[in-house]
């Protein structure tokens, strides 16, 4: 049984129109999640959450769907393997301007991933901080009645639950 390039073609035109519309939707969840990160409702940070999980599955199943024929024909693994195969198969280079264009976006969606996670990461420490100043922890310098910094206090146990 042999493959034409015009089957593997048309598989690769429809994971990369799948893929692009995915990445979309990501782009779209990823710009709603900084506004989410920002606030400080838990239940929409887990929500939001979940649903980056499962539109990152789906960009998963849809890379290693995208890869297959190109393992099969023995072209190879990662971007080179894929670059062989379009050079195979994609005459016109359409298929290599979609995938250029999912790179364009997956490269936007890594930009703001990178933000929301710096916002996270700065209130994660704002809080551990807060907590570590409560327990009397804290490594933040405070003047004390003679006028000099004071670095840490007594331990002191807030209640318990």
């Amino acid at each position: 049984m042999s493959v034409h390039p015009a089957d593997i073609r048309q598989h690769l035109a429809r994971v990369l129109d799948d893929e692009s519309r995915h990445l979309a939707e990501l782009e779209q969840l990823l710009i709603r999640e900084a506004a989410v990160v920002n606030g400080d409702d838990a239940a929409a940070i887990e929500h939001i959450g979940d649903v980056r999980r499962s539109c990152l599955e789906q960009l998963t199943r849809l890379d290693a769907e995208r890869l297959a024929p190109g393992r099969m024909l023995a072209f190879g693994d990662g971007r080179d393997g894929f670059a062989r195969l379009l050079a195979w198969c994609d005459s016109d280079r359409k298929l290599r301007a979609r995938w250029e264009q999912n790179l364009a976006i997956a490269r936007r969606c890594k930009d703001l991933n990178d933000r929301n996670g710096a916002v996270v990461a700065l209130k994660l420490s704002q809080v551990r901080q807060a907590l570590a100043t409560l327990r009397g922890g804290g490594t933040l310098p405070v003047y004390g009645r003679q006028g000099g910094t004071v670095s840490r206090f007594a331990r002191r146990e807030l209640g318990l639950a």
